[in-house]
């Protein structure tokens, strides 16, 4: 996972320099050992990474969610767990005292790694905490998976820098997770403190007989149903089409993949980011 977080931070140090500049310096082997001995489980790889990294910072590292440090995390764990035990949560679904928040934006909403598994029995998930909603979101089945998707949405262009929001998503981060694990994101817990019945998802796309195969290349611009051979994941089928991606259904599983590399209407130009700003749902 270290060449993950490496894709991460160049990504920032070239789109959004405001952001990446606002970070502490990461955490030793020593303070991430003893987070770990005090939480009384081991960290995936990707999150020892990221610490390893930067333990913490000021600027939104997506919407405006910054990257706690490992004292804040404790202490906002400190923090909840008295609520959970004081019963000052309306029910026992509002929070779990084994979830551990890595993002906040500054307001009392986080995104938690959640090592047990709570609602969808997948241990290690990633999912979203809000304070004032009873709706819980599980983002994706593990941190790594959910940094590593992260990561790829940014360099197909899902992300860019806003002014108001920091790194913002408005192509759609939600939509390039369910292509790398379907059926998420996934809302476990509504408003109601029920858990929703399961939604269909979109139907799957056949390829169009009439037009040809064709071999990708990132520069190229593709439409929905067309036929595409990748020289790693074999021949798919184009399903949806983003600004800068496409989400591509192969034999083995969904993908998504840049295209119209080089085209114009890219990326934003970087602005100066206000991390004051009030807190903001993505």
């Amino acid at each position: 996972m270290e060449d993950v977080v490496a894709r991460l931070a160049s990504w920032l140090e070239t789109h959004a320099p405001e952001v990446a500049s606002a970070f502490h310096p990461g955490a030793s082997d020593e303070e991430i050992a003893a987070f770990e001995k005090d939480l009384g489980t081991a960290l995936p790889a990707g999150m020892r990474a990221l610490y390893r990294w930067h333990n913490g910072g000021k600027g939104g590292l997506i919407g405006n969610r910054m990257l706690m440090s490992l004292s804040d995390i404790t202490r906002t764990r400190q923090l909840m767990n008295k609520a959970v035990d004081d019963g000052s949560f309306k029910t026992s679904n509002w929070y779990r005292k084994t979830w551990v928040p890595f993002l906040s934006n500054g307001a009392g909403d986080h995104l938690c790694w959640d090592p047990r598994g709570n609602f969808s029995g997948e241990p290690g998930q990633v999912l979203e905490f809000w304070h004032t909603d009873h709706d819980r979101k599980v983002i994706a089945p593990s941190f790594d998976g959910w940094l590593t998707a992260l990561v790829e949405s940014m360099e197909a262009g899902i992300w860019r820098l806003d002014s108001d929001e920091g790194v913002t998503d408005d192509r759609g981060f939600a939509e390039f997770v369910g292509t790398k694990f379907p059926g998420y994101p996934k809302l476990a817990i509504d408003s109601d403190g029920k858990r929703p019945k399961r939604a269909a998802g979109p139907p799957k796309v056949d390829a169009d007989p009439t037009r040809e195969t064709k071999v990708y290349n990132a520069s190229d611009r593709y439409a929905v149903a067309d036929t595409i051979t990748h020289p790693s994941f074999g021949t798919g089928v184009v399903q949806r089409v983003h600004d800068t991606a496409v989400d591509v259904l192969f034999e083995a599983g969904p993908r998504t993949l840049v295209h119209a590399k080089g085209a114009t209407g890219g990326l934003a130009k970087p602005k100066p980011f206000d991390h004051r700003k009030g807190p903001t749902r993505v």
